[in-house]
């Protein structure tokens, strides 16, 4: 049965008549004006529901004492928390090329086009390596026009007749970049790891010392995958807060936080655990910046919120109690 079309005054009807309160009906019409109301309501509704009334009504009923103001808090925390988090991300991303180009590069330093070459990448899975080649022949061809003599890469095939893969590496995703990761030969991702490992000893008090980077090539893999995950997510404006890393298959990932000298608690791949995998890629500054912006998104929210349902969001999210205390040990 098709859902018929609303007007943004008999949505918020709709929203009354489950017990929303709505005080101010002009500027929550505005809200629903400028956002999508399945997006707002339907993205954020869940801690805000009465699930004894909606199932005896067969129909979405909320607590008592809920407010369009309260889900529009929550909607908007998400929203720059999305932002902030995105910010490091991109930061971590570039990290990540950068060595991987470096180790890469400095391995085949005289065979123009090397990443084409399927020999230079580890030898189990030649499907795969076969796939990735592929789409950085894709990546390339897109971003170099030569019948109009443009696009950014032009100027290497012209004046170099090659492009470099720290040139190449800058137009590819995140999950690109991670499949080049996880294709290359075991000694090329245990060298990018080390001088991942080496820049992270010098940003942190914390940072494991005499790690054999070889035995944790399965960790990294996963904790890149991670990032990747929540990249996604922010990139798409997918609700973030209670999110919880999973691969394309739907299945929760898991890694370690090997880099760490000091105990840490399991893996749950929320918003805690993606923040303390930034950690190994941030130096300390931009990690204690991004510390100061979580907080002061939570204090924002607390003040919109009441304590059960702020309690609520923070658990969600994965956060323990002393969750500042936590993070901040890594510093």
């Amino acid at each position: 049965m098709s859902k018929p079309f609303q007007t943004h005054n008999q949505q918020l009807k709709i929203l009354r008549s489950r017990n929303i309160s709505i005080t101010n009906g002009g500027k929550a019409k505005a809200i629903l004006i400028r956002e999508n109301y399945y997006q707002l309501i339907n993205g954020y509704k869940h801690i805000f529901l009465d699930i004894v009334e909606t199932k005896k009504r067969k129909e979405d009923y909320y607590k008592i004492g809920t407010t369009f103001e309260q889900i529009y808090a929550l909607y908007e925390f998400d929203r720059n928390l999305r932002n902030v988090l995105m910010k490091y991300i991109l930061m971590t991303e570039n990290s990540i090329k950068s060595k991987i180009a470096y180790q890469f590069s400095s391995e085949c330093p005289k065979e123009p086009f090397s990443y084409f070459n399927i020999n230079n990448y580890r030898s189990h899975d030649h499907q795969k390596t076969t796939s990735l080649i592929a789409e950085l022949s894709s990546v390339t061809k897109k971003n170099t026009d030569a019948t109009t003599k443009s696009g950014p890469f032009y100027h290497y095939f012209n004046e170099h007749k090659e492009l470099p893969l720290w040139v190449l590496i800058t137009k590819l995703t995140l999950g690109q970049t991670c499949s080049l990761f996880y294709s290359l030969k075991n000694t090329t991702q245990t060298e990018i790891i080390k001088a991942v490992l080496h820049e992270f000893k010098n940003n942190c008090n914390v940072a494991a010392q005499h790690i054999n980077p070889q035995l944790y090539i399965s960790d990294f893999s996963s904790a890149i995958n991670s990032i990747k995950a929540f990249r996604n997510v922010c990139a798409h404006e997918e609700r973030l807060y209670d999110y919880e890393a999973k691969n394309r298959n739907g299945k929760p990932i898991q890694t370690t936080y090997f880099y760490l000298n000091s105990p840490t608690p399991p893996f749950k791949g929320g918003l805690f655990d993606i923040i303390l995998l930034l950690r190994l890629f941030l130096t300390k500054k931009d990690y204690k910046q991004l510390l100061k912006r979580l907080d002061e998104e939570l204090a924002k929210l607390q003040t919109e919120l009441p304590s059960n349902l702020f309690s609520e969001v923070t658990r969600k999210m994965n956060l323990p109690k002393n969750w500042s205390i936590e993070l901040n040990k890594y510093i």
